[in-house]
């Protein structure tokens, strides 16, 4: 069924169905997990937005706006273009994910190389880069993902490009 009413009816994490029942479905913060951890393996491992279109609720809230773009559903797929534009090659590797009712945080690195200007409007470094990232994410309850909330280490990834001015040109305190 398309579009899907319910996360169970969706392609993705491989946990099992809840059997239709007139109750509300909820999923366990394992699901939730795994819903996750799933969607970062699809959209920034395998590029495939058409996951995370389909996998974002439609009315998500993105609490951490890329410039440039809108803190809904469209603005966060204009930003995953954005960030696969800059940098085609980038891998998401997960470390720690801890998983409580509906949300779920994880803290990550994102590695990959500066091809296509990492500050939009400024040139492509060609050099790689590591950058830090601790998110939080609340799925409904249809398991899709409703909110993200994230800081990422912007400055200590523009000091990995070249991109800050050295310590002898930096403005006087």
């Amino acid at each position: 069924m398309y579009p899907p009413t319910c996360a169970r009816d969706l392609p993705g994490p491989g946990w099992a169905p809840v059997p239709d029942s007139e109750e509300a479905f909820m999923p366990t913060p394992e699901q939730n997990k795994d819903t996750v951890s799933t969607f970062a393996r699809e959209v920034f491992g395998n590029k495939n937005l058409g996951y995370a279109d389909t996998w974002l609720a439609d009315d998500f809230v993105e609490h951490q706006v890329f410039p440039g773009t809108t803190p809904d559903k469209k603005g966060a797929l204009d930003s995953y273009r954005i960030f696969f534009a800059a940098s085609p090659d980038m891998k998401a590797e997960i470390h720690d994910m801890v998983a409580a009712g509906d949300r779920v945080a994880i803290r990550a690195t994102y590695q990959g190389t500066d091809s296509g200007g990492f500050i939009p409007g400024a040139p492509a470094t060609g050099k790689a880069f590591a950058m830090d990232a601790i998110y939080l994410v609340r799925l409904n309850e249809q398991g899709q993902i409703a909110e993200h909330w994230g800081v990422v280490d912007t400055i200590g990834t523009m000091g990995q490009l070249g991109l800050l001015p050295a310590p002898d040109q930096a403005p006087p305190a």
